[in-house]
């Protein structure tokens, strides 16, 4: 399949203006395509159209039901996932299998620099195996893609622990992959289809990654402090964001660990991305994910690539606690 050779499939509810809505696409992309691989089918490809508002079309993955049932199904398959399944001891030297761990298991993308390089070698030995079944390797490249997005521990934060991509906003007593996790458990198929067809009620109960710009909590903007607030999520954007992050490449450069996307520092960057308006591939939007100062890139440049806008938003944290969110996005 090439161009338009399908009606597509498109999805209102996840707004190309909000880095939720954006993640949440990316990790759609990333479930089809994967489906498609294993059946060897031609790869599915995604595009932004300006109705309004920018919203995501899916060709290649065939109709909604389709796709929503894709998402269902492949939840199911992360149970297992090697890097869904990384988790340590409160010392954050010692990896436990939270899937048989007694006692206090810490999920988050922190553990000490020893125990990650432990973490990332044991995917890669995976990876290395002979033998493996097309499905085989194409679940090994997912876990490894996943892994290699958590963080690297080449680089560190001031405690000594191995230094997490720049979209973790969880803090205090949520942990990253603990919420991964409550969401994993707890999706289900309206949870999909509300975050693909809207309008997001924002009324359940499970965890949210805090990557909805539309939710400001930040303590520097409010008369109190908001982190014991409980407040809704949309979990089925959510759970699809986390999906997506696997799409970002995330590398140390220097001293410094650079999250695709993203410039500026721990606490004062800013997440930028494309709205690109020709349907393209997984590995083509990868690649454009890529693309070198986005926000300052010439027209002439972007029509080249297909990109027909930027968006950016400011990453704010806060102390106490060291929560995290996004502002809304301007257009660059």
């Amino acid at each position: 399949m090439h161009g338009r050779s399908d009606a597509g499939v498109r999805l209102p509810g996840l707004d190309g203006s909000n880095p939720l809505g954006v993640l949440a696409a990316l990790g759609l992309l990333r479930v089809v395509d994967g489906r498609a691989q294993t059946s060897a089918r031609d790869r599915p490809r995604l595009e932004w159209v300006d109705d309004g508002y920018w919203q995501p079309v899916i060709y290649g993955a065939g109709g909604f039901d389709r796709v929503s049932e894709a998402v269902v199904e492949d939840r199911d398959t992360w149970s297992d996932d090697p890097a869904f399944l990384l988790a340590y001891d409160e010392s954050g030297e010692s990896l436990i299998d939270p899937r048989v761990a007694g006692g206090k298991v810490v999920r988050d993308l922190k553990p000490s620099p020893s125990a990650m390089h432990q973490f990332h070698d044991r995917i890669a030995a995976a990876a290395e195996r002979g033998g493996l079944s097309p499905v085989e390797w194409l679940a090994t490249r997912r876990s490894m893609d996943t892994a290699a997005a958590f963080g690297s521990e080449v680089v560190q934060d001031n405690n000594g622990r191995t230094k997490p991509l720049a979209l973790h906003f969880t803090a205090g007593q949520q942990s990253f992959l603990d919420a991964a996790a409550k969401l994993q458990q707890g999706i289900t198929a309206d949870h999909v289809r509300e975050a693909l067809l809207g309008p997001w009620t924002g009324s359940s109960k499970l965890p949210s990654m805090s990557w909805d710009s539309t939710i400001t909590r930040m303590y520097a903007l409010r008369a109190t402090d908001p982190s014991g607030e409980k407040r809704g999520s949309t979990p089925g954007a959510d759970w699809l964001a986390f999906i997506g992050l696997g799409v970002l490449l995330v590398v140390p450069r220097g001293r410094r660990l650079v999250t695709a996307g993203v410039r500026g520092g721990w606490k004062d960057g800013e997440f930028s991305w494309p709205m690109w308006s020709v349907p393209l591939s997984l590995p083509v939007v990868r690649a454009l994910l890529l693309t070198p100062t986005l926000p300052r890139l010439p027209a002439a440049e972007r029509a080249a690539r297909g990109i027909a806008t930027v968006f950016s938003s400011a990453i704010m944290r806060y102390d106490p606690g060291g929560y995290g969110g996004f502002s809304p996005a301007r257009v660059e």
